[in-house]
């Protein structure tokens, strides 16, 4: 009977030990003489950076990463959120470094506030958007991280930026509010621009388009064909198999007047791609291609013999 007691305690003291967490820092100050401030805004300003950080993580880890967040005092008006990654140590041992998760987990949210900071709210749509959030690497080179903009992009995200400044606004004992994480520079918002900060054209934003139509000239390479009405023809588009219906009328001008198509030739073209706006992947996808000009066809080149 002990030795049976003795082999549970074990067990549990093993399944503890099987899970590890690894903590990185995040500090949110509230600027102020009186040194407090209304619980209300508190909550909600947590509340709000919580959506925040658990949307990077989406992004980021593609959910994969359990995420725990505990709150604590560091000193008058300022508060630390520990952000821990929490996953089983065989797990740890065989998926990488947690610490480098949340190192680049904090650039991503501290990098969410800098580009709201920048564009007040407003989506980074253009290139110039874009680019006046992004960041400059070695030899003063433009990096753009898509992590960033995707997870700025994101209305929610956005939203809660806006009511955490909207709610240390309404307190009367807020004079700023700052943002930072371990090792990077603080964002900051001074109570004086509150409410320049506080953005509310939400519904006036112009939505993703659900289809894009793109025209391009190409060359098409033949793997395929067929000359029964209908039927679909096979290409190399950019290294890339697609199909299609032949139905541009210069073309099949061509083959009514006995011009020999084969594979391996290659057609000069211009070419309709519909593309559809893929919410998952924040991306288009190409979904159908036509040809709506032939202009030549360029004959396979002919193979050597060696001997």
């Amino acid at each position: 009977m002990v030795f049976y007691y003795g082999l549970i305690i074990f067990f549990v003291f093993l399944c503890r030990r099987l899970y590890v967490m690894k903590t990185k820092s995040m500090q949110i100050k509230f600027e102020g003489q009186e040194h407090q401030i209304d619980a209300n805004t508190l909550i909600n300003v947590l509340i709000h950076y919580q959506t925040i950080i658990t949307e990077a993580n989406k992004e980021l880890g593609g959910g994969s990463k359990n995420i725990e967040l505990k709150v604590n005092a560091f000193e008058k008006g300022s508060f630390i959120v520990d952000v821990s990654v929490i996953e089983s140590l065989l797990k740890q041992v065989f998926s990488g470094d947690s610490m480098s998760y949340l190192s680049n987990l904090c650039g991503v949210v501290g990098g969410v506030y800098a580009a709201y900071k920048i564009l007040k709210g407003k989506p980074a749509q253009t290139e110039d958007e874009k680019n006046a959030i992004s960041i400059k690497g070695d030899n003063n080179t433009t990096i753009i991280n898509p992590t960033i903009i995707n997870v700025y992009n994101q209305r929610v995200v956005r939203e809660a930026i806006s009511k955490s400044i909207e709610t240390s606004d309404s307190d009367a004992n807020v004079e700023g509010l700052s943002v930072n994480c371990e090792n990077t520079p603080p964002v900051i918002f001074k109570k004086k621009e509150f409410k320049e900060y506080i953005y509310t054209d939400f519904d006036t934003e112009v939505s993703m388009p659900d289809e894009q139509i793109e025209v391009v000239d190409t060359i098409l390479t033949i793997i395929g064909l067929n000359f029964e009405a209908g039927s679909r023809w096979q290409f190399l588009f950019n290294g890339f198999k697609i199909q299609m219906i032949v139905k541009d009328d210069a073309l099949m001008q061509k083959i009514d007047e006995g011009e020999r198509f084969g594979k391996g030739d290659a057609i000069r073209v211009k070419m309709k791609i519909v593309k559809r706006y893929n919410p998952q992947y924040k991306a288009y996808e190409n979904k159908s291609y036509k040809i709506i000009e032939f202009i030549e066809h360029i004959l396979a080149p002919s193979q050597r013999k060696l001997f």
